[in-house]
């Protein structure tokens, strides 16, 4: 990590004038630095199973599927932590394919649609601090079904589908659409805005035997409905006095008919804002199964403040314009450790 690390950032030091996509591609042969609008692609050609790629904040094109075990960090998605690199954005649609087992992604932002292939099985992806800006779908029958998944701590803004997805984790998400086709998966410590893109009426949630503690639930009305059997849903919070919980369902210590405006210390309407404040007004008055807090910052994986990517983090970054008297270049960089 920490060779990856200084090769990065000597590549951003010398071509930071330039405004260039910067790839570290980091496996068991060295480090190999990828430039350009091709960096993606190319760094992605080079990979193998098991490597890492450290992108810096710049738009980078995604090829057209990711079929390899790999591991993509960027330099992360908000804005007021990411002021000495630069947001990584995404362009295009993510796809991941069959042989993607083991996946991990964190501190992007993807302009496009996510997708894990139909009826392909991906297991063991882990999707981190990211933002996705259109749709999430896993489409199938279950008769290869993608296990294990784990969406923690991201901004999801369109509709979820998880048609082909079993035995895996959403948590400490927030979340700006609704559930569709989610069946045996656990749904912990979300926002769940609910909010319903054009005029149709919609279900907040479709879906079977799912668990769902500690959520705090926004959308009411008929929106705020579930279709579907054997669901359980523990204490999770709901603007809606009188949530209708889907047939055969249990549900247990749910707050309902909670005001909007009581809930967080700044939020308005159904739709994500970096501007506002997700924490709770009093983080006491709302507890989960577990104790803590419901909503995004309780729970086994608490919501980090700017969803800082794991990986040491470019805090400062002033580079002379031009070199000195002496042909010296004046750099000055400040890199904070992550303990996740």
């Amino acid at each position: 990590m920490k060779k990856t690390l200084t090769t990065l950032i000597l590549a951003i030091g010398s071509t930071i004038t330039m405004n260039a996509q910067i790839i570290a591609l980091h496996s068991t042969s060295g480090v190999q630095i990828f430039k350009g609008s091709t960096a993606l692609s190319s760094a992605y050609t080079a990979a193998q199973d098991g490597d890492t790629l450290y992108l810096s904040g710049h738009t980078f094109t995604s090829p057209g599927e990711f079929n390899k075990k790999l591991m993509i960090f960027g330099a992360g998605h908000y804005q007021d932590s990411t002021l000495a690199t630069g947001k990584t954005f995404l362009n295009g649609h993510f796809t991941l394919s069959e042989n993607a087992d083991l996946f991990y992604l964190e501190g992007v932002e993807i302009n496009g649609n996510f997708t894990i292939s139909t009826n392909h099985s991906v297991n063991n992806v882990n999707i981190k601090r990211c933002k996705i800006n259109g749709t999430f779908n896993a489409v199938g029958d279950l008769s290869n079904p993608t296990s294990n998944l784990s969406l923690i701590g991201n901004v999801l803004l369109g509709r979820i589908n998880l048609e082909n997805i079993q035995n895996s984790l959403l948590s400490n998400n927030i979340i700006s659409n609704t559930f569709q086709s989610s069946n045996g998966n656990i749904i912990n410590n979300n926002i769940i805005m609910g909010f319903i893109w054009g005029p149709s009426m919609d279900y907040l949630f479709f879906g079977s035997n799912n668990t769902l503690n500690n959520n705090i639930i926004l959308w009411d009305g008929y929106n705020a409905n579930v279709n579907g059997s054997g669901n359980v849903f523990n204490n999770n919070l709901y603007v809606e006095p009188t949530p209708d919980y889907g047939a055969t369902a249990t549900s247990n210590g749910n707050y309902t008919g909670i005001l909007q405006t009581d809930i967080f210390v700044n939020q308005t309407g159904n739709v994500f804002n970096y501007s506002h404040d997700y924490h709770l007004q009093n983080s006491s008055t709302y507890l989960g199964t577990d104790g803590s807090q419901v909503g995004i910052y309780g729970g086994t994986f608490p919501y980090k403040e700017g969803a800082v990517p794991l990986n040491p983090h470019i805090q400062l970054n002033n580079i002379a314009p031009t070199t000195d008297a002496n042909g010296n270049l004046q750099i000055q960089i400040q890199v904070g450790a992550q303990n996740d």
